[in-house]
C-alpha cells in the first residue's frame, strides 16, 4: 500500500497579480475525487494506493505568520506518507521546500515548473510569490535545482544569466521542444538526482498556456501544452524519489469553466501514478524498485466520497 497525503494552502495573500489562488484546493480535489484507481493512458493501476486528506493549513494575512504555519503542519506529516500540498499561491512552495528538506535531513533536488523565475529581490512589506527562489538561496542548492517551460517576457536577461550562473538547469519552452522531452526529462533526472535525498516538483500552473489554463493569476500565451506537463510530472515521479509535489496558482474564479482546477487535479493523479509504478516495478525492471511495504495507514479524513477511495 502507498499512501498519499493531501494539504491544502488556501494562501493568496502573495499573489504577484491577481488574487483567487486560495479557492485553488478545493475545486482540484472536488475533480480529484471524480477520478477512478487507474491511470489510463499509463496503464497504472491504482488500486493499492490510499488517500488520506490532512486538510487545511491555518492561513492569515501575514506572510511571516502563514510560512510558520505551513512550516509546522509539514513537521507534523505522518511519517511514511507521500505528501502532495495544494495552493494557493507560489509563495507557498518556500516554506514547503524548506521545510521538506528539514524532514529529509539532506539535499533535496527541485524540479520547477514555471513561466517565471521567481527570483526577484524581495523588498521589505511587499514580498510577494515572484520571490520565492530568491529566498531559498540559504537552503536550496542550485546546482541540483531545474526550471522548465520559462517563457514569460517580464524578465531582463540578468535573470537568465544570474539563474544559470549558479547551476540553474534552465529550460524555456522552446528549449525543451527543440531538444525533444524524452531526452530533455533524462537530463533534468540526472541533473537534480546528482548526490540528493529526494527530489520535490513543484508545479505553477502558468508554466502552462493559457488555451488550457486560463484560469490563474498571469495568464501565458506562449506556455507547454497541458499533456507535456502532466505526462512530465509523471515520468519524473516514475523515474526519482519524489518526496514532495505542490501546484500552485491555480485560480478558479478568474476563469468560471473549471478548465484550470481539472488540470491540476490530472497533475496530482499523474504524479500518484508514476509513483506507483516506481515502487511497485518488479526487480529487474528499469529504474528505481524495491520500496514497498510504506505506511498504510494514516490520520485524517479519506479523500473521496463517490466510493473510489
Amino acid at each position: 500500500v502507498v499512501t498519499f497525503g493531501v494539504l491544502s494552502v488556501p494562501f493568496d495573500h502573495a499573489v504577484s497579480h491577481r488574487p483567487g489562488a486560495r479557492l485553488g484546493p478545493e475545486d482540484m480535489l472536488a475533480y480529484f475525487n471524480e477520478f477512478a484507481l487507474y491511470c489510463t493512458d499509463k496503464r497504472v493501476s491504482l488500486r493499492d494506493a490510499r488517500f488520506v486528506d490532512l486538510g487545511e493549513v491555518d492561513v492569515v494575512r501575514s506572510l511571516p505568520q502563514t510560512y510558520a504555519n505551513v512550516a509546522d503542519a509539514v513537521r507534523r506529516l505522518p511519517d511514511g506518507i507521500h505528501p502532495i500540498f495544494l495552493g494557493g499561491d507560489h509563495s507557498i512552495t518556500d516554506p514547503l521546500f524548506r521545510t521538506m528538506q528539514e524532514r529529509a535531513g539532506g539535499r533535496l533536488g527541485l524540479v520547477d515548473f514555471d513561466a517565471h523565475f521567481d527570483s526577484r529581490e524581495p523588498l521589505a512589506g511587499k514580498e510577494h510569490s515572484g520571490h520565492w527562489m530568491k529566498t531559498l538561496e540559504d537552503v536550496l542548492d542550485y546546482r541540483v535545482a531545474a526550471q522548465l517551460g520559462i517563457s514569460s517576457n517580464l524578465y531582463s536577461e540578468d535573470y537568465m544569466r544570474r539563474a544559470e550562473d549558479s547551476g540553474v538547469l534552465v529550460r524555456t519552452v522552446y528549449d525543451l521542444r527543440r531538444q525533444g522531452w524524452r531526452d530533455a526529462l533524462a537530463e533534468v533526472v540526472e541533473h537534480v538526482g546528482r548526490d540528493t535525498d529526494g527530489v520535490y516538483i513543484s508545479v505553477d500552473i502558468d508554466c502552462i498556456d493559457q488555451a488550457f489554463a486560463g484560469g490563474t493569476s498571469t495568464p501565458n500565451p506562449s506556455g507547454l501544452f497541458a499533456h507535456e506537463v502532466i505526462d512530465a510530472v509523471f515520468e519524473i515521479s516514475a523515474a526519482t524519489r519524489v518526496v514532495g509535489l505542490d501546484i500552485a496558482e491555480v485560480s478558479p474564479p478568474l476563469e468560471g469553466t473549471g478548465n484550470t482546477a481539472r488540470v491540476g487535479a490530472y497533475l496530482m493523479h499523474n504524479h500518484v501514478a508514476g509513483t506507483v509504478r516506481r515502487l511497485t516495478r518488479e526487480p529487474g525492471e528499469h529504474g528505481e524498485h524495491g520500496e514497498h511495504g510504506l505506511a498504510a495507514a494514516a490520520t485524517g479524513r479519506a479523500v473521496g466520497s463517490n466510493g473510489s477511495r
